[in-house]
């Protein structure tokens, strides 16, 4: 029944061309982003009403899904007949409205969105999910909630799962329980970089309506390297991207036009937001501030601002206030205790160039002969910390600072290209002929990356937290490179972003749609051997060389080179008839990797010999007919009173089962 989900969002979006946007010749764009953000608040408020009683199950979700077609139907016989407008005549102004959009990108451009969008989309539907953090966390709260009929916290050994923003996992909870399938999972984030898309044209037309800007805008984020290898994974980061870009461009679509929609929208997306990912707050805060002020100067928006503020805060309680309850309830805080280790020290104000400098040369690495390229930025990294005063890497910071080179993962893959643009968009600024509300935008979207620079320390894996500045700053890359008096620029400029971008979307590490063994054993040594790049691909990263996912078994690509163990491990615990399986994990274990391994009709996982402060979920009467450890408990172990000893091994992971 999954095909409830699109039938949903086919009709919202036809009821809401209806209601708000017939007439406007950005209709079809404007109601399909409108009947996204309602079917999300849905998927959200649906899910926390169900929870409480337990009813988070395939029945009750197949009912909600079908109720909300139902009424979805109704309302649009209603709105047809008042509008006397049919569905066939939508369709009509919907392909009209097409043509033209797609005339003005034009064919180049067209050409780079679908053969990027074509490639992701395949590898999202025909690869099991296997990103790293998904498998963690992400992924492995799924199971829990539905054997346990809600999305209450449980006793976890990682504690990502019960401490981290939910809302992406209901959308996955939804569609695994509509379809009984994991298939659907990666196309939330491919989905969302669609609707990215949407915005980022809506933006380029409130800012500029110029063909160029539009063209390189849409080619600039939809070449992002880090934003093609996450659009086929089911991580958050481009999730949380489309609510900050929903939240900008309603912001400024109030101020521009002071209709009520873009209000409840705006609304609506910052509930979502928070509700997806902490990183929402820095990225939004800016636009935020500038609808309030913009608001506030005006007697006449008072009113307004008083059900923005109202709404705002119900909308936030109403989403967001069980879980952080649930969080608080174990951790006396209510957004837990893991995302500490990324705070910035905000004590010393240089630590703000501190951190910029280090979160934007993340991504200025590349491969070059002898990395010499690499050795002369970080040294100019360096100085630049020795003038300021502050060590590059001082004493308790979280992780050191290398720079990259080039990588084809989904959590450290760097905008190598896209930066230099940002960069040399600066001065660029300046010469450009910008509107007012342009030029808001821009120095709004810099002041977001500030803001997140100035509260978040620097990771290895930043890169992916910077998707939302990005595809922020798309609209404006867009103008400022599209109004080059070089008439052959944009396209030259579309025409590189294109060709960097299309390894990452078939050479993923992860998943890749060609094999990278090929490549790395065939390709890369004579690329590597003609520029002195110094590149060892060695047994230390072996995991370099995998088959295309097209030949590969689901099993092979969630566990990679330890398939056969898990077969083998699989093949124990089926072998013993055990139902009730304990697990006693590590913080950073593939949680799902096992459940998805594991799985089987009334088969049924509980974390044990929990180390933090969510053993206090333990269920106490949980007797498991087999313990998998990654902790060495050694030979035997008590759990509940009942003894244990290991029976089967391999490589860091332990099986014990109870003596009587």
């Amino acid at each position: 029944m999954i095909f409830l989900i699109p039938l949903a969002i086919w009709l919202g979006t036809a009821n809401c061309f209806l209601a708000f946007y017939n007439g406007s010749p950005q209709a079809f764009r404007r109601s399909l982003l409108t009947a996204a953000i309602g079917i999300f608040f849905f998927i959200a408020a649906s899910t926390e009403m169900l929870s409480p009683a337990n009813f988070v199950n395939a029945t009750s979700i197949k009912t909600a899904w079908t109720i909300l077609n139902i009424a979805l139907m109704l309302l649009f016989r209603r709105l047809s007949k008042r509008e006397n407008v049919s569905m066939p005549d939508i369709l009509k102004i919907w392909s009209s409205s097409g043509r033209i959009f797609f005339h003005d990108t034009g064919t180049f451009t067209n050409v780079i969105l679908c053969s990027i969008l074509t490639l992701t989309f395949i590898v999202a539907v025909v690869a099991a999910p296997n990103n790293m953090d998904s498998m963690a966390y992400h992924l492995s709260r799924l199971g829990y909630w539905i054997q346990n009929g809600n999305v209450n916290h449980y006793a976890s050994h990682i504690e990502r799962s019960i401490s981290f923003s939910p809302f992406s996992e209901y959308v996955h909870l939804h569609s695994f329980l509509l379809s009984n399938s994991e298939r659907a999972f990666q196309l939330l984030q491919w989905g969302c970089l669609v609707g990215l898309l949407m915005y980022i044209s809506l933006l380029v037309e409130m800012l500029s309506g110029k063909r160029a800007a539009m063209r390189v805008a849409l080619c600039f984020g939809v070449t992002l390297p880090i934003v093609v290898l996450e659009s086929m994974t089911t991580q958050n980061d481009i999730v949380v991207a489309f609510f900050i870009v929903a939240c900008a461009f309603h912001a400024f679509d109030y101020v521009r036009q002071t209709n009520k929609i873009s209000l409840i929208l705006l609304v609506l997306a910052a509930a979502l937001g928070m509700m997806t990912k902490g990183t929402f707050v820095f990225y939004t805060l800016p636009f935020a501030a500038y609808v309030f002020f913009f608001m506030i100067s005006k007697p006449l928006q008072w009113k307004p601002l008083a059900f923005l503020i109202g709404g705002a805060v119900l909308m936030m309680m109403l989403l967001n206030g069980p879980f952080w309850y649930r969080t608080y309830q174990i951790y006396e805080t209510p957004i837990g205790r893991m995302s500490n280790g990324n705070k910035n020290d905000v004590s010393n104000p240089a630590n703000l160039l501190s951190s910029t400098t280090k979160h934007v040369f993340l991504h200025l690495g590349f491969v070059s002969p002898g990395d010499r390229y690499n050795q002369v930025m970080m040294s100019t990294l360096d100085r630049f910390h020795q003038f300021i005063g502050i060590p590059l890497n001082p004493a308790g910071t979280g992780m050191i600072f290398k720079m990259n080179k080039l990588n084809f993962n989904e959590d450290f893959a760097h905008n190598f290209l896209a930066m230099w643009l940002v960069i040399f968009s600066l001065p660029l600024l300046f010469f450009t002929k910008l509107s007012k509300t342009a030029c808001w935008f821009a120095a709004l979207s810099f002041a977001s990356f500030l803001l997140f620079c100035f509260f978040i320390g620097y990771q290895i894996y930043g890169s992916r937290l910077h998707i939302p500045f990005f595809l922020l700053i798309a609209p404006i890359i867009g103008i400022v490179y599209g109004s080059l008096k070089i008439r052959a620029f944009p396209v030259l400029l579309s025409l590189i972003l294109w060709l960097f971008a299309l390894p990452f979307a078939v050479l993923s590490t992860s998943h890749p749609l060609l094999s990278t063994k090929w490549f790395f054993e065939e390709v890369f040594p004579k690329i590597n051997s003609a520029f002195n790049l110094n590149i060892n691909i060695g047994k230390a990263n072996m995991n370099l060389k995998q088959p295309s996912i097209l030949f590969s078994k689901p099993e092979k690509i969630v566990w990679g080179d330890y398939a056969e163990q898990a077969a083998k491990m699989r093949f124990y615990v089926d072998s013993i008839g055990a139902k009730n399986i304990g697990f006693d994990f590590l913080e950073s274990s593939l949680d799902y990797a096992y459940q998805y391994v594991l799985r089987a009709p009334d088969r049924h996982f509980e974390h044990v010999k929990v180390r933090n402060p969510s053993h206090i979920l333990e269920n106490k009467t949980f007797l498991p007919d087999c313990i998998i450890a990654e902790h060495f408990e050694g030979n035997q172990m008590t759990y509940h009173g009942r003894t244990y000893v290991k029976t089967w091994t391999v490589t860091g992971t332990f099986i014990y089962v109870p003596v009587n």
